[in-house]
């Protein structure tokens, strides 16, 4: 079965390429070159990821990006032509899961495509990825789903909406307890063998993934880093 995606850039012609080249991949393509036909689109229409251009003729694509991610967990990949961290940082804030600088390889854009939606898709065959028996892990009064790949409130049982990023990301803390896991380890997990992702995405990441963790009335985070050295997780874990 083919998995749709949506491609938002005003470039038609690389739109149309990109449409080609993904059918080639088993990847079906929906094209808009507008903010105001995407939020059109996404009234209607449901998609597996979005490729999301930030210079739009009509809006800024960091705002469309924010408008998906308060109501949707479909993952963003974010396209830019601006040389600035700033804006990639942003974006990663806001709840992209990946991002490439233009100009870029199709090759690599596909990679990216498949990496991201790897990890954002549940088990559905109740498998999951080898390195552990447990299906979940309880901490500090949440409980991670490794099946359904959800992360839930151990008081209500209500889920917290998590990226597939941040998902990965809370697994690989969560998995070694107490133990610094270095921002190439996190960096592999998340990007593989993604070149242009900087360390400042991995900090992009772990502050939008404390704000929904973390208990703003302590004053301490979960997550705690060790400078020159990476993060911990700081809380008893329980598997199950």
């Amino acid at each position: 079965m083919q998995q749709n995606i949506l491609i938002v850039d005003d470039d038609m012609q690389l739109t149309s390429f990109l449409a080609r080249f993904l059918a080639k991949h088993r990847l079906e393509a929906t094209i808009s070159s507008t903010a105001g036909q995407t939020r059109s689109i996404l009234e209607r229409d449901t998609f597996a990821l979005i490729v999301l251009d930030l210079n739009l003729p009509d809006a800024d694509g960091l705002e469309i990006a924010r408008e998906i991610r308060s109501t949707s967990r479909t993952p963003i990949i974010m396209l830019t032509a601006r040389d600035e961290v700033y804006d990639r940082i942003i974006g990663l804030e806001l709840g992209a899961d990946d991002y490439l600088t233009k100009p870029y390889e199709p090759l690599e854009l596909l990679a990216r495509i498949k990496a991201v939606l790897r990890r954002s898709q549940p088990y559905e065959d109740g498998t999951f990825e080898a390195g552990s028996d447990a299906r979940r892990i309880a901490f500090a009064g949440f409980e991670l789903d490794l099946v359904a790949r959800q992360l839930n409130r151990g008081t209500d049982g209500e889920p917290v909406s998590l990226t597939g990023s941040e998902f990965v990301l809370l697994r690989a803390l969560a998995e070694r307890p107490g133990e610094v896991i270095s921002r190439q380890t996190i960096m592999d997990r998340l990007y593989g063998n993604a070149t242009t992702v900087t360390d400042r995405a991995i900090d992009a990441h772990i502050t939008r993934l404390r704000r929904k963790i973390d208990a703003p009335a302590t004053g301490v985070s979960l997550i705690r880093a060790v400078h020159g050295e990476g993060y911990v997780l700081a809380a008893v874990v329980e598997n199950s």
